[in-house]
């Protein structure tokens, strides 16, 4: 028996140390290939780059998302220019007004649940973006949401699917049901789970198949957002500066959150769902454009409440002044038409505001940017806006076409609310104007 255990025993510390030679001659050819390529990053020795090749592949399990249901629009247009945040050269949610609203970086194992750790890593930060409270203490539980959602450690999940279950049952905190890289123990959950659940009250989508700078920039200057990217064998021996493929196979694809951008460097800045010591502290820089990164991003809604569709006026309690602005009052066929709101802060920075724009067609209402009647449908531009002017394209021009009719007393309101449409920050902007044959 013992020369037996000696034999398993001689055999596993051969069988360790050619993994190891092997793991290291692949770490030589990526460091290789990023001096050929010119890629301005570095490779290391780490945990995750030292797996069998079918091990490491369960670290992802990004699977292809469900298109949008036709005709939805996303609430972060893409034509809109870059504004309040995203006017920046640079953001970072890890250090924004002096403190980081990222919660900790957790490590999905080897189990395909990338999808519940991206969204629960980025609704945890919304929410503390959201009460203005970067240090509030939240651990909602990926297990619950991977497990009773319908994920699978083998196939792995998407995060159309995800975002739904987080609107329509919510997730419980970690205690509820905490972490076993499972797919099969929904029914551990905690009998009072609904009781601690926290919901999302709607997502749209950023991006679709295509990434968009832009959308993607205005989208996480008011949060941190869920996105897809693919991953090749040599983004698993990440260890820090700006990732671009250098070389290996196409892995898979996988979900990480997007925190913020650096112009100097052209990239994006993500944090990732595989422990904190991989790569930068669990977070990594990637260049624009390199691996479908900003893809299938979805934006959650937590805690809007509908608006009043009659805005009142109410003393204004910030230092924004909103104004309307048209070329006309009044058009006339062939008449070149636009609309923008401009808003002008010369306070501080009002964190976590909403930008309301209704349209008043005799007591009918549609709420930009979605322009779907009220009710049942509303919509805002949500976000921060800091000091200086800032200008909102509501529609894009356009020649008024030969209607038949005419119309007076159309108007717009535009104003400025806190978070839950309780307090206005800004005056309440109103424009009359009409069209005719």
């Amino acid at each position: 028996m013992q020369n037996m255990m000696r034999l398993l025993l001689a055999c596993a510390l051969v069988a360790c140390a050619g993994a190891a030679l092997a793991g290291n001659e692949d770490l030589d050819q990526i460091r290789q290939a990023i001096r050929d390529s010119g890629a301005q990053w570095t490779a290391v020795e780490t945990e995750i780059g030292s797996l069998p090749p079918e091990e490491r592949k369960k670290m992802l399990g990004a699977i292809p998302e469900k298109e949008p249901a036709p005709g939805q629009k996303p609430v972060i247009q893409k034509n809109m220019p870059l504004i309040g945040n995203a006017s920046r050269s640079s953001f970072d949610w890890r250090n924004y007004n002096g403190s980081n609203w990222m919660t900790s970086v957790k490590n999905q194992l080897q189990c395909g649940s990338c999808a519940a750790f991206a969204s629960v890593g980025a609704v945890e930060g919304i929410i503390r973006v959201a009460t203005g409270n970067p240090g509030m203490a939240i651990d909602l539980s990926e297990q619950h949401l991977f497990s009773c959602g319908g994920g699978n450690c083998i196939s792995g999940w998407n995060l159309g699917g995800a975002m739904d279950y987080f609107r329509d049952y919510g997730v419980p905190d970690d205690a509820c049901l905490p972490y076993t890289q499972s797919d099969s123990n929904c029914g551990s959950t905690c009998g009072d789970w609904q009781s601690r659940a926290t919901r999302i009250s709607s997502y749209t989508w950023v991006t679709n198949a295509t990434a968009d700078e832009t959308a993607l920039k205005n989208a996480i200057a008011t949060r941190p957002i869920p996105c897809r990217m693919e991953v090749y064998e040599d983004f698993y021996n990440y260890g820090g500066g700006v990732y671009s493929y250098a070389w290996g196979n196409n892995q898979g694809g996988h979900f990480v959150v997007l925190v913020g951008w650096d112009d100097a460097q052209n990239c994006w800045i993500c944090k990732n769902s595989w422990g904190g010591s991989w790569g930068e502290s669990g977070y990594f820089r990637i260049a624009r454009g390199q691996c479908v990164i900003g893809t299938w991003a979805p934006l959650p809604n937590y805690g809007a409440q509908p608006p009043t569709p009659t805005p009142s006026s109410p003393p204004p309690t910030g230092n924004a002044t909103v104004q309307l602005q048209m070329p006309s009052s009044y058009f006339q066929p062939g008449d070149l038409f636009w609309a923008n709101t401009v808003v002008s802060n010369t306070g501080s920075s009002l964190v976590n505001v909403k930008l309301f724009v209704v349209l008043d067609v005799y007591g009918q209402y549609w709420f930009w940017p979605y322009w779907q009647g009220y009710p049942p449908y509303y919509s805002w531009w949500e976000g921060n806006i800091d000091t200086g002017n800032w200008t909102w394209p509501v529609f894009d021009p356009f020649y008024w076409p030969n209607v038949g009719s005419s119309m007076s007393g159309i108007r717009f309101y535009s104003v400025i609310t806190d978070s839950t449409v309780t307090q206005t920050r800004s005056n309440l902007a109103t424009a009359e104007w009409g069209f005719g044959p």
